[in-house]
Protein backbone atom coordinates (compact mmCIF):
# COMPACT_ATOMS: atom_id res chain seq x y z
CA UNK A 1 0.00 0.00 0.00
CA UNK A 2 1.31 3.52 -0.83
CA UNK A 3 1.76 6.15 1.84
CA UNK A 4 -0.98 8.41 0.23
CA UNK A 5 -3.58 5.40 0.43
CA UNK A 6 -2.31 4.72 4.64
CA UNK A 7 -2.30 8.00 5.32
CA UNK A 8 -5.97 7.99 4.29
CA UNK A 9 -6.78 4.79 5.91
CA UNK A 10 -5.14 5.72 9.52
CA UNK A 11 -5.46 9.87 9.29
CA UNK A 12 -9.23 10.76 10.74
CA UNK A 13 -8.80 13.67 12.86
CA UNK A 14 -7.83 12.99 16.50
CA UNK A 15 -11.03 15.37 17.04
CA UNK A 16 -13.02 13.19 15.36
CA UNK A 17 -12.23 9.94 16.82
CA UNK A 18 -12.03 11.01 20.34
CA UNK A 19 -15.27 12.18 20.01
CA UNK A 20 -16.94 9.45 18.67
CA UNK A 21 -15.24 6.30 20.64
CA UNK A 22 -14.86 8.22 23.89
CA UNK A 23 -17.47 10.84 24.51
CA UNK A 24 -16.67 11.10 28.21
CA UNK A 25 -12.57 11.75 28.22
CA UNK A 26 -11.15 15.22 27.60
CA UNK A 27 -9.10 15.93 24.80
CA UNK A 28 -5.75 16.71 26.24
CA UNK A 29 -2.21 18.51 24.54
CA UNK A 30 0.69 16.71 25.34
CA UNK A 31 -0.86 14.32 27.75
CA UNK A 32 1.76 11.36 26.86
CA UNK A 33 5.28 12.50 25.43
CA UNK A 34 5.00 11.51 22.13
CA UNK A 35 8.20 9.06 21.85
CA UNK A 36 7.27 7.52 25.03
CA UNK A 37 6.73 3.58 24.01
CA UNK A 38 3.00 2.48 24.74
CA UNK A 39 1.70 -1.04 25.93
CA UNK A 40 -1.38 -2.17 24.28
CA UNK A 41 -3.48 -4.93 25.21
CA UNK A 42 -5.39 -6.95 22.68
CA UNK A 43 -8.55 -9.08 23.92
CA UNK A 44 -9.14 -11.22 21.62
CA UNK A 45 -13.13 -12.25 22.81
CA UNK A 46 -12.66 -15.86 20.59
CA UNK A 47 -10.99 -18.51 22.73
CA UNK A 48 -8.63 -19.43 19.31
CA UNK A 49 -5.21 -18.94 19.90
CA UNK A 50 -4.73 -19.03 16.18
CA UNK A 51 -7.01 -15.58 16.00
CA UNK A 52 -4.83 -14.11 18.44
CA UNK A 53 -1.37 -14.92 16.76
CA UNK A 54 -2.88 -13.24 13.88
CA UNK A 55 -4.65 -10.14 15.63
CA UNK A 56 -0.92 -9.64 16.99
CA UNK A 57 1.33 -9.84 14.43
CA UNK A 58 -1.02 -7.37 12.37
CA UNK A 59 -1.28 -5.25 15.36
CA UNK A 60 2.41 -5.16 15.19
CA UNK A 61 3.13 -4.19 11.44
CA UNK A 62 0.51 -1.83 12.26
CA UNK A 63 1.46 0.02 15.30
CA UNK A 64 4.30 2.69 16.14
CA UNK A 65 8.29 1.57 16.41
CA UNK A 66 8.31 0.77 20.21
CA UNK A 67 4.56 0.02 20.93
CA UNK A 68 4.31 -3.19 22.90
CA UNK A 69 1.51 -5.29 21.94
CA UNK A 70 0.31 -8.10 24.82
CA UNK A 71 -2.59 -10.70 22.71
CA UNK A 72 -4.79 -12.46 25.01
CA UNK A 73 -7.12 -14.83 23.96
CA UNK A 74 -10.99 -15.44 25.85
CA UNK A 75 -10.89 -18.21 28.56
CA UNK A 76 -13.63 -20.29 27.18
CA UNK A 77 -16.48 -20.06 24.94
CA UNK A 78 -16.29 -20.38 21.26
CA UNK A 79 -13.37 -20.90 19.06
CA UNK A 80 -15.02 -18.44 16.20
CA UNK A 81 -18.06 -15.98 16.96
CA UNK A 82 -20.58 -16.25 14.23
CA UNK A 83 -23.85 -16.54 16.03
CA UNK A 84 -25.61 -14.07 18.30
CA UNK A 85 -25.26 -16.81 20.97
CA UNK A 86 -21.87 -17.00 20.53
CA UNK A 87 -21.58 -13.37 20.54
CA UNK A 88 -23.52 -13.30 23.77
CA UNK A 89 -21.10 -16.26 25.59
CA UNK A 90 -17.45 -14.12 24.09
CA UNK A 91 -19.20 -10.86 25.73
CA UNK A 92 -18.95 -12.62 29.09
CA UNK A 93 -15.72 -14.60 28.02
CA UNK A 94 -14.01 -11.13 27.08
CA UNK A 95 -14.89 -9.37 30.09
CA UNK A 96 -13.80 -12.32 32.47
CA UNK A 97 -10.34 -12.02 30.41
CA UNK A 98 -9.92 -8.67 31.29
CA UNK A 99 -10.44 -9.23 34.95
CA UNK A 100 -7.72 -12.16 34.92
CA UNK A 101 -5.26 -9.69 33.26
CA UNK A 102 -5.61 -6.49 35.82
CA UNK A 103 -5.51 -9.20 38.52
CA UNK A 104 -1.80 -9.50 37.61
CA UNK A 105 -1.10 -6.50 35.51
CA UNK A 106 -2.58 -3.22 35.11
CA UNK A 107 0.08 -1.29 33.32
CA UNK A 108 -1.40 -1.08 29.44
CA UNK A 109 -2.34 2.25 28.25
CA UNK A 110 -5.21 1.40 25.98
CA UNK A 111 -7.06 -1.52 25.00
CA UNK A 112 -8.52 -3.36 21.86
CA UNK A 113 -11.29 -6.11 21.85
CA UNK A 114 -10.38 -7.63 18.64
CA UNK A 115 -13.77 -8.67 17.64
CA UNK A 116 -15.69 -6.27 14.79
CA UNK A 117 -19.27 -7.28 17.01
CA UNK A 118 -18.02 -4.93 19.35
CA UNK A 119 -18.08 -8.13 22.34
CA UNK A 120 -18.55 -6.81 25.88
CA UNK A 121 -17.04 -3.28 25.02
CA UNK A 122 -19.14 -0.94 27.44
CA UNK A 123 -18.52 -3.45 30.25
CA UNK A 124 -15.12 -3.38 29.38
CA UNK A 125 -14.78 0.62 28.99
CA UNK A 126 -16.60 0.62 32.67
CA UNK A 127 -14.23 -1.51 33.76
CA UNK A 128 -10.48 -0.36 32.52
CA UNK A 129 -8.29 1.97 33.98
CA UNK A 130 -7.23 2.78 30.11
CA UNK A 131 -9.41 3.74 26.91
CA UNK A 132 -10.82 0.54 25.45
CA UNK A 133 -11.15 0.39 21.52
CA UNK A 134 -13.78 -1.51 19.76
CA UNK A 135 -13.06 -2.64 16.26
CA UNK A 136 -16.17 -1.85 14.98
CA UNK A 137 -16.33 1.27 16.59
CA UNK A 138 -12.98 2.75 15.52
CA UNK A 139 -13.60 1.11 11.68
CA UNK A 140 -16.64 3.18 11.39
CA UNK A 141 -15.15 6.50 12.72
CA UNK A 142 -12.60 6.73 10.21
CA UNK A 143 -14.95 5.58 7.47
CA UNK A 144 -17.12 8.93 8.04
CA UNK A 145 -13.71 10.86 7.52
CA UNK A 146 -13.51 8.90 3.86
CA UNK A 147 -16.73 9.99 2.40
CA UNK A 148 -20.45 10.08 2.83
CA UNK A 149 -21.12 6.54 2.70
CA UNK A 150 -19.48 3.45 3.54
CA UNK A 151 -19.92 -0.34 3.12
CA UNK A 152 -19.10 -3.14 5.30
CA UNK A 153 -17.43 -6.83 4.38
CA UNK A 154 -17.17 -9.24 5.99
CA UNK A 155 -16.90 -13.25 6.49
CA UNK A 156 -20.24 -15.21 7.45
CA UNK A 157 -23.71 -14.78 6.42
CA UNK A 158 -25.28 -14.42 9.82
CA UNK A 159 -23.15 -11.67 10.31
CA UNK A 160 -25.46 -8.94 7.85
CA UNK A 161 -27.95 -8.79 9.99
CA UNK A 162 -26.09 -8.39 13.02
CA UNK A 163 -23.93 -6.42 11.82
CA UNK A 164 -26.58 -3.82 10.28
CA UNK A 165 -28.43 -4.08 13.71
CA UNK A 166 -25.23 -2.71 15.23
CA UNK A 167 -24.57 -0.01 13.07
CA UNK A 168 -28.16 1.52 13.28
CA UNK A 169 -27.61 1.54 17.32
CA UNK A 170 -24.41 2.72 16.75
CA UNK A 171 -25.76 5.73 14.71
CA UNK A 172 -24.40 4.81 11.48
CA UNK A 173 -26.88 3.69 9.54
CA UNK A 174 -28.11 6.77 7.49
CA UNK A 175 -24.04 6.85 6.29
CA UNK A 176 -24.33 2.90 5.52
CA UNK A 177 -24.39 1.76 1.98
CA UNK A 178 -24.66 -2.21 2.63
CA UNK A 179 -23.35 -4.63 4.53
CA UNK A 180 -22.08 -7.62 2.65
CA UNK A 181 -20.34 -11.28 3.39
CA UNK A 182 -18.70 -13.89 1.53
CA UNK A 183 -19.48 -17.63 1.99
CA UNK A 184 -16.20 -18.56 4.09
CA UNK A 185 -16.28 -18.17 8.10
CA UNK A 186 -13.94 -16.24 9.61
CA UNK A 187 -11.95 -19.45 10.55
CA UNK A 188 -11.98 -20.88 7.20
CA UNK A 189 -10.60 -17.02 6.02
CA UNK A 190 -8.18 -17.07 8.85
CA UNK A 191 -6.72 -20.64 7.65
CA UNK A 192 -6.67 -19.53 3.81
CA UNK A 193 -6.35 -15.75 3.63
CA UNK A 194 -5.27 -16.47 0.28
CA UNK A 195 -8.98 -17.99 -0.56
CA UNK A 196 -10.60 -15.10 0.78
CA UNK A 197 -8.98 -12.45 -1.62
CA UNK A 198 -10.29 -12.69 -4.90
CA UNK A 199 -14.27 -13.00 -3.25
CA UNK A 200 -13.63 -9.82 -0.80
CA UNK A 201 -12.36 -7.93 -3.58
CA UNK A 202 -14.73 -8.89 -6.18
CA UNK A 203 -17.50 -7.68 -3.53
CA UNK A 204 -15.90 -4.65 -2.53
CA UNK A 205 -15.92 -4.01 -6.12
CA UNK A 206 -19.28 -4.61 -6.32
CA UNK A 207 -19.75 -2.21 -3.03
CA UNK A 208 -18.57 0.87 -4.61
CA UNK A 209 -20.31 0.52 -7.73
CA UNK A 210 -23.76 -0.89 -7.07
CA UNK A 211 -24.21 0.12 -3.75
CA UNK A 212 -22.43 3.61 -3.93
CA UNK A 213 -19.94 3.03 -1.13
CA UNK A 214 -17.36 5.85 -1.24
CA UNK A 215 -14.88 3.14 1.23
CA UNK A 216 -15.08 -0.57 1.84
CA UNK A 217 -14.44 -1.65 6.01
CA UNK A 218 -13.18 -5.32 5.84
CA UNK A 219 -14.56 -6.32 9.24
CA UNK A 220 -13.55 -9.28 11.73
CA UNK A 221 -9.97 -10.20 12.83
CA UNK A 222 -9.62 -12.83 9.66
CA UNK A 223 -9.38 -10.78 7.08
CA UNK A 224 -6.58 -8.17 9.17
CA UNK A 225 -4.03 -7.23 6.57
CA UNK A 226 -6.16 -8.60 3.77
CA UNK A 227 -6.55 -4.62 2.57
CA UNK A 228 -3.54 -3.60 1.75
CA UNK A 229 -3.16 -7.27 -0.68
CA UNK A 230 -6.47 -6.06 -2.30
CA UNK A 231 -5.86 -2.19 -2.59
CA UNK A 232 -4.79 -2.41 -6.26
CA UNK A 233 -7.64 -4.57 -7.39
CA UNK A 234 -10.77 -1.98 -5.68
CA UNK A 235 -11.62 1.99 -6.83
CA UNK A 236 -12.27 3.47 -3.58
CA UNK A 237 -10.12 2.98 -0.48
CA UNK A 238 -10.26 -0.17 1.79
CA UNK A 239 -9.89 -0.09 5.74
CA UNK A 240 -8.23 -2.64 8.05
CA UNK A 241 -9.82 -3.40 11.11
CA UNK A 242 -7.35 -3.57 12.75
CA UNK A 243 -4.74 -1.37 11.30
CA UNK A 244 -6.91 1.78 12.66
CA UNK A 245 -8.23 -0.06 15.38
CA UNK A 246 -4.10 0.32 16.81
CA UNK A 247 -3.78 3.70 15.47
CA UNK A 248 -6.84 4.67 17.33
CA UNK A 249 -5.53 3.11 20.48
CA UNK A 250 -2.03 4.45 20.30
CA UNK A 251 -4.01 8.16 19.81
CA UNK A 252 -6.26 7.66 22.74
CA UNK A 253 -3.04 6.62 24.56
CA UNK A 254 -1.41 9.44 23.92
CA UNK A 255 -4.25 12.35 23.69
CA UNK A 256 -6.81 11.44 25.48
CA UNK A 257 -6.76 11.70 29.20
CA UNK A 258 -9.64 9.88 31.08
CA UNK A 259 -11.77 11.17 33.92
CA UNK A 260 -11.18 8.97 37.36
CA UNK A 261 -12.26 6.30 36.95
CA UNK A 262 -15.80 5.81 38.22
CA UNK A 263 -15.30 1.90 38.95
CA UNK A 264 -15.37 2.91 42.67
CA UNK A 265 -18.92 4.09 42.61
CA UNK A 266 -20.33 1.64 40.87
CA UNK A 267 -22.88 -0.86 42.67
CA UNK A 268 -21.58 -4.03 44.48
CA UNK A 269 -23.39 -7.02 42.87
CA UNK A 270 -22.54 -10.39 44.68
CA UNK A 271 -22.63 -13.40 42.23
CA UNK A 272 -22.15 -16.60 41.47
CA UNK A 273 -20.87 -19.47 39.41
CA UNK A 274 -17.72 -16.18 37.85
CA UNK A 275 -14.07 -17.14 37.57
CA UNK A 276 -12.45 -15.92 41.45
CA UNK A 277 -10.98 -12.93 39.08
CA UNK A 278 -13.88 -11.76 37.76
CA UNK A 279 -16.23 -12.49 40.91
CA UNK A 280 -13.22 -10.18 42.83
CA UNK A 281 -13.85 -7.40 40.95
CA UNK A 282 -17.61 -6.65 41.21
CA UNK A 283 -18.21 -8.29 44.83
CA UNK A 284 -19.95 -6.59 47.48
CA UNK A 285 -17.02 -3.82 48.69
Amino acid sequence: MDTKRRSLLLGASAAALSGMLLPRASLAQDTMPANKPLRILLLNPNSSDEFTALITREARRAGSPGTEFVGVSAPFGPRYIGTRTTVAIAGHAVVDSLARVLTKDRAFDAAIVCGFGAQGVPALRELAPFPVVGMLDASVAVALQLGSRFSVLTGGERWVAMLEEQLEAFGAGRRLASVRSIPLTGAEIAADQDRAIAALAELAETCACEDGADCVILGGAAVAGLPRRMADRVSVPLIDNVAVSVATAELLARHVELPPTARGRLPAIDSTGLSDELGGLIKPR
